[in-house]
């Protein structure tokens, strides 16, 4: 699937579990990869019931699986490929034309997914002097270091509900 659409979300994905289970999982992104390459489509596993999404410009580097789907995670998919491979995995995404930025956990058939809000999005500014982006009183050189931030903020908050931040 050639990439004609604007909003394209953006993942990697490392799975978690016995060696063979990800080898085998690493076989299954591979031979989509190279059946991505010789279609231009996007893949889906044979096993994947559902017609919701695909994987489109599968790569696979460092035990990650780097990935896309249109415009929002499509975490289902992923979740279908675990169980079917009794596995968990840790996923983080962005689309940022759409505000989308976060992390899903999956283990042991519960899944976690933790996301910056538009809220968030607008903490934090790009200042036009400096040539940086200001967020907190500090001057960054990228807004993903920014993001990063944010979402072990969120990460540590959920973490101890009943702290607070001073």
């Amino acid at each position: 699937m050639e990439n004609n659409i604007e909003n394209w979300c953006s993942h990697f994905v490392q799975f978690t579990g016995s060696p063979e289970s990800l080898k085998e999982i690493e076989w299954l992104f591979r031979a989509m990869s190279a059946l991505e390459k010789e279609t231009q489509q996007g893949q889906r596993p044979p096993f994947i019931k559902n017609n919701d999404g695909c994987f489109s410009n599968i790569d696979l580097f460092d035990k990650k699986v780097y990935f896309e789907t249109i415009a929002t995670p499509n975490i289902d998919l992923l979740t279908q490929v675990a169980d079917r491979f009794q596995t968990g995995f840790i996923l983080d995404y962005h689309e940022l034309g759409h505000s989308i930025f976060g992390e899903a956990t999956y283990d042991q058939g519960k899944i976690h997914d933790i996301r910056l809000d538009i809220e968030d999005f607008e903490k934090f500014n790009y200042d036009l002097e400096e040539q940086a982006y200001m967020f907190e009183g500090f001057y960054y050189d990228s807004d993903a270091e920014i993001l990063e931030i944010m979402l072990e903020m969120k990460k540590d908050q959920l973490n101890k509900p009943y702290s607070r931040r001073r």
